[in-house]
């Protein structure tokens, strides 16, 4: 099956008569340049585009844009319907499009993924604020009210029966009606898609802002920044990082700087760290640290606003626990060589092998517990939860650090941050027993029945 998506669009902006609205910038790209992306994202081979304005704007916009479909055709009003048919070949998908929307990829999903030949999205009156909805496409669809939810899905024979109302922005609500009517058309509404994330750990509101005006930018990027955040942080990443990240973004998604320039340069700032701690520049080296994992987070949130996938997303995390673990052992070299005799300064490579064994270990043990049970440990009770804010990570270990460092007491920090990780280990053992126990109870009679025969209190 070939999919293919239609937009109709050209509408100018509210506020600038020269601007389509669905060239408006969002996150630091424009919505058709989003569009483009989502498009590519969901497997669109070839993508039309309705416009009798605009054009040259528009094709600026293609030509700029590498993550986008194969094939992008312009067509205009009068020749739309034509166009459309030659290009419409039987067991084709098509995805018609909303301009001007902010939308998010469940909501695209929810329509891809169904199985009906066609299928129309649908928001209920209620189910997004009314400042949202007022800007939407009112419809009654089969004794159903709402706004259109800015995606639906065509099948080739529909498509090709109702050519002649998919060339113009004011024909699309009555084309929409036509095409409900469809014997292969389902509804389906937004409220029903399920609002967890498992990458972001929580369940996350749904992204769908109509804009109109320039100023919708810093609203709609706003709203992606929040579907960024990630849950389960640590004190240091919920209360600090988190709002200096929005901030550099907000600016930094506006630049041409790329999440894989961030992470390069951020790699080779911890780098260099590693070089301060060696050479005893133990203060300003910290300082450093704290600004490094900041603009990791950078970089992750940069990309998910401006949907750009770096080739090596994947292997980020690995590099930043080589980094890491990278600053331990530099820091024992400087401490080993304050120490003496010859025991005393193999001290704190012991201390620092001891650091990166418990954090291996961790990692391993609640990344097991993930795969086994689809959840986070950390995020599952409200004791998980709260421990979460203080265990031992890279944050916490390195703001712990900072007290110790002011007052010239490094080898007490380093031995303090250790037995931290130590803790926070063998803390995450214990609820991973707690909590596998309790699944396998849950959801199997026979190791309930043994639970119970081997129940000691």
């Amino acid at each position: 099956m070939t999919r293919k998506a239609l937009l109709i669009t050209g509408q100018e902006s509210e506020t600038v008569s020269t601007l389509a609205r669905n060239l408006i910038p969002v996150g630091g790209i424009s919505i058709f340049a989003r569009q483009m992306k989502q498009m590519k994202a969901f497997g669109v081979t070839e993508m039309h585009v309705v416009t009798d304005w605009f054009i040259k704007d528009f094709e600026k916009e293609i030509l700029n844009c590498t993550a986008r479909p194969e094939k992008i055709f312009i067509h205009n009003t009068k020749d739309a319907p034509l166009k459309l048919l030659e290009h419409n070949i039987k067991g084709n998908s098509w995805l018609l499009i909303e301009e001007g929307i902010l939308i998010d990829d469940r909501i695209i999903h929810q329509v891809t993924d169904h199985p009906s030949p066609t299928v129309i999205n649908l928001i209920g009156h209620n189910e997004f604020l009314e400042e949202k909805t007022t800007n939407g496409i009112l419809l009654q669809l089969d004794g159903q009210e709402g706004y259109f939810g800015s995606i639906a899905k065509l099948s080739s024979t529909t498509l090709s029966a109702n050519i002649r109302k998919l060339n113009s922005l004011e024909s699309l609500p009555n084309a929409l009606k036509s095409i409900s009517r469809a014997e292969d058309c389902n509804i389906v509404k937004v409220i029903d898609i399920p609002l967890y994330l498992s990458r972001q750990r929580r369940a996350v509101d749904l992204v769908w802002l109509p804009v109109l005006r320039r100023e919708d930018d810093d609203k709609g990027t706003d709203m992606l920044l929040d579907q960024a955040q990630k849950n389960g942080l640590d004190w240091v990443a919920r209360y600090i990082h988190r709002h200096v990240e929005n901030f550099i973004v907000k600016y930094l998604c506006k630049t041409p700087i790329t999440p894989n320039q961030v992470t390069a340069i951020t790699s080779l700032a911890g780098l260099y760290i590693m070089y301060l701690f060696c050479s005893g520049y133990m203060l300003s080296a910290l300082c450093a640290a704290y600004a490094v994992g900041i603009f990791y987070g950078v970089s992750d949130k940069l990309a998910a606003v401006k949907i750009q996938n770096p080739k090596f997303a994947k292997f980020t995390p690995l590099l930043e626990k080589a980094i890491e673990y990278g600053w331990y052992f530099t820091i024992a070299t400087h401490l080993s060589t304050l120490s003496s005799p010859d025991f005393f300064a193999m001290a704190p490579y012991l201390l620092a092998a001891g650091l990166v064994l418990f954090h291996l270990a961790d990692d391993i043990q609640c990344e097991f517990f993930r795969r086994m049970t689809g959840q986070y440990i950390y995020t599952i009770k409200s004791f998980d939860q709260k421990f979460q804010l203080v265990s031992g990570n890279r944050n916490t270990q390195m703001w712990t650090l900072l007290p110790f460092a002011l007052f010239d007491l490094w080898y007490l920090g380093f031995g303090i941050i250790c037995a931290y990780a130590i803790i926070t280990f063998f803390v995450h053992q214990l609820r991973l027993v707690y909590h596998l126990k309790n699944f396998m109870v849950a959801d199997s009679k026979t190791f309930a029945e043994n639970f119970q025969k081997t129940k000691i209190l």
